[in-house]
């Protein structure tokens, strides 16, 4: 296992099931004579749990994050200066998709062009997340990696993102700002009306 395997777990409610599990696992392996591995079992109901489980009613309160996971759709307000010095602004139809599971938050992310066609797709490296300070929300805290456009002329380069994730009942959305290292031109922007549409996590790229 990854060594922060269980940092969206709640601490004392993961030790308190793994001790509930464990003597549960102990008296049907005793009362069956059941010739099976409790630290076996524990750690494949963990897995599962993990990676399968781990938002359902049932398993949802070992964690201390909300389901994130998703399609989101919306605006990137975007600026930068060129080379004559002068401020460059735009606004793309931007799309972000969440993979999730129990150990891991993958963000995907692209923006389309105003013929239709799509932009380079950007993967997060690494993720922090935290409560926000009223702790009724989420920030996510991320760098990530553009792939690039050969097309466009852009070398792959890194960026930063602050985005917060907010619930409203069923609706999710997402808000926050970003800055690149990209060459010739650094930019920076904000997102705008990110607003999950559907559970489909998979993109088109």
């Amino acid at each position: 296992m990854e060594k922060d395997y269980f940092k969206y777990y709640k601490p004392n409610f993961l030790i308190g099931f793994i001790i509930a599990a464990f003597v549960i696992v102990y008296l049907a392996k005793e009362y069956f004579v059941l010739s099976i591995s409790i630290f076996g079992v524990i750690t494949l109901l963990i897995g599962l749990i993990t990676k399968y489980f781990w938002k359902s009613p049932i398993f949802k309160w070992l964690f201390w994050v909300d389901d994130f996971s998703g399609r989101y759709e919306g605006k990137l307000i975007y600026q930068y200066v060129d080379e004559l010095g002068k401020l460059q602004t735009g606004e793309r139809d931007h799309i972000k998709i969440i993979n999730q599971t129990g150990s891991k938050i993958t963000v995907s992310s692209f923006t389309k062009k105003s013929d239709g066609s799509k932009s380079s797709l950007s993967h997060n490296k690494g993720m922090f997340v935290e409560k926000t300070q009223d702790e009724k929300h989420y920030n996510l805290i991320y760098s990530y990696l553009n792939d690039g456009s050969k097309e466009q002329g852009f070398s792959p380069h890194y960026g930063t993102e602050v985005i917060k994730f907010i619930r409203r009942g069923s609706e999710k959305s997402l808000s926050g700002s970003y800055y690149t290292d990209r060459i010739p031109h650094q930019t920076k922007g904000v997102y705008k009306d990110l607003k999950w549409v559907s559970k489909n996590d998979e993109h088109e790229f």
